[in-house]
């Protein structure tokens, strides 16, 4: 994988911060992989960048091989993304949660 602009790497964040919390609630891994494409209306640190951005920005997380994103703009995290963070984020949402807050305005 090559690396990720620093736009995918907050989305792709908050998509595995939003899959951890919906496991946490016991979605069913199935569920919690799919997401809307207004998905990052209620993130406040991503909801007021301008929707043609957050298409470029899944696409490039489609491209990195992240997400499968459909003509409708919904999209779904794969398995790649999940393990990247999970290695990334050895100690889960606790410590991504952290980062976020720190770095991602």
């Amino acid at each position: 994988m090559s690396g990720l602009t620093k736009d995918a790497d907050k989305i792709i964040c908050c998509i595995y911060k939003e899959y951890l919390e919906r496991r946490k609630s016991e979605s069913s891994k199935s569920e919690a992989k799919e997401f809307e494409a207004n998905f990052y209306q209620d993130i406040k640190s991503i909801a007021n960048w301008d929707c043609n951005d957050i298409s470029d920005t899944l696409r490039e997380l489609q491209n990195a091989g992240f997400l499968k994103v459909y003509i409708t703009n919904d999209f779904s995290i794969n398995d790649e993304a999940i393990v990247y963070m999970e290695n990334r984020f050895k100690n889960g949402l606790a410590e991504l949660t952290d980062f976020i807050s720190k770095f991602i305005p």
